[in-house]
């Protein structure tokens, strides 16, 4: 478009001077503040979450599902949909300073990004121990990696992720390892057994839930800050998480009890069941799996490598 040309009274034309590319963003975006000078760490902590959900093999709508469920808006105060995460997670401010991802996760999300667009699509694989899985040097939990040739792996990240690098495992194999592992202990296990009480995890859980409502009612009339509102609240959250944790346990324990003794009833079906079905199993009978280092000649998988620590 040509530049408007105007005349000032009695004076020469003067052309109209474009606004400056460099002028402060007009709409706020997910993750920064209105200048982009600051990291909005409550809703980076999101995006680095939900980029860590994607390349793990979770799909965008069930973190859609999720963030809307838990209240979390877009910076318009919107609701989540799957067009608008999609392009949240390849925008490239995200890695320009103040940075909100590393340049690896947001390249891979890129490329996972570029690849559903492209060709056949794959179907999006759904890893069956996804958070079960655990480095052997580092204890960082390894990752579902999907790969466009050959076998799809679980890793250790590197460490920009919280891990190693040092630990791969074929997940095909890892997964139908550790499926006959569960199974085993389940017929190992006597049925019935006194059921666990878990009534006063679910009042602290309440208790904690409800300070955090409180916190915002307080923001909310202003008789906090909002850097008063969010050290508070990142404190009350840490004993949130802890208490979510114990009442899962609990809950993981109870669906054990309703298991024991089901391994052989469950083997002529394992096969067919969901990743979902599967997973509800695996969960209720394991804490975690250590992944040992692969032995020489390592394109042989050893079912030993994988060490089960069973929940109790």
């Amino acid at each position: 478009m040509e530049p408007v040309r105007q005349r000032s009274p009695g004076g020469p034309v003067l052309a109209a001077v474009p606004d400056a590319p460099n002028r402060a963003p007009s709409r706020r975006a997910f993750g920064h503040s209105a200048d982009r000078r600051h990291v909005v760490e409550d809703e980076a902590v999101a995006i680095r979450e939900a980029a860590r959900r994607v390349l793990d093999g979770e799909t965008l709508s069930a973190i859609v599902r999720d963030w809307n469920a838990r209240g979390l808006t877009t910076a318009g105060g919107g609701p989540w949909r799957v067009n608008s995460l999609s392009s949240l997670l390849v925008q490239p401010r995200l890695v320009a300073p103040p940075q909100v991802l590393d340049e690896d996760t947001h390249n891979r999300l890129i490329a996972l990004h570029a690849s559903r667009g492209k060709g056949p699509r794959r179907a999006t694989r759904r890893y069956l121990l996804s958070g079960l899985l655990r480095c052997w040097r580092c204890g960082g939990g390894l990752r579902g990696m999907p790969r466009s040739r050959g076998a799809d792996l679980y890793v250790c990240p590197g460490p920009p992720h919280g891990g190693c690098s040092g630990t791969a495992v074929t997940a095909d194999l890892a997964e139908e390892a550790v499926g006959q592992m569960v199974l085993d202990r389940l017929d190992a296990l006597r049925p019935g057994g006194a059921p666990v009480d878990g009534r006063d995890s679910l009042r602290e859980l309440a208790a904690h839930r409800g300070r955090l409502d409180d916190l915002g009612d307080l923001w909310a009339s202003g008789q906090l800050s909002r850097e008063e509102w969010l050290s508070l609240k990142r404190n009350v959250g840490q004993r949130l998480q802890v208490a979510e944790a114990e009442v899962a346990r609990i809950g993981r324990l109870g669906a054990l009890r309703e298991l024991a003794g089901a391994g052989q009833s469950l083997r002529p079906q394992w096969a067919k069941m969901s990743v979902a079905e599967r997973r509800t199993v695996v969960q209720a009978t394991l804490d975690h799996v250590v992944v040992l280092a692969a032995e020489p000649p390592r394109q042989v998988f050893r079912p030993e490598r994988l060490q089960p620590h069973w929940l109790e």
